[in-house]
C-alpha cells in the first residue's frame, strides 16, 4: 500500500477510517512485541526454575532417607 492507496482510502471514506486503520495496525505491533517479550521471560523462568526443582527434588529425597535413618536408630535404641 503506498501513498496513493491512502489518498484514495482518505477521498473515499475519510480521515476517520484511516486514524482507526493506523491505531488497529499500531496496536497489532504492540501485540507482537509484548508476544515475543512474554515468551522470552516464560523461557527464562523455565530456564531458571527447571534446574531450581530438580535440586529441591534431590534434597527432598536426601531428607527423606536421612530421616528414615534416624527413625531407625531410633528405634533401635
Amino acid at each position: 500500500m503506498d501513498l496513493s492507496d491512502l489518498l484514495v482510502l482518505l477521498r473515499q471514506y475519510g480521515p476517520l477510517v484511516l486514524v482507526v486503520g493506523f491505531f488497529l495496525w499500531q496496536n497489532w505491533l504492540r501485540e507482537l512485541r509484548m508476544s515475543k517479550r512474554i515468551s522470552k521471560l516464560e523461557d527464562e523462568q523455565r530456564q531458571v526454575l527447571l534446574p531450581m526443582v530438580e535440586r529441591c527434588t534431590d534434597v527432598i529425597a536426601q531428607n527423606t532417607a536421612m530421616m528414615e535413618r534416624l527413625e531407625k536408630v531410633l528405634e533401635d535404641r
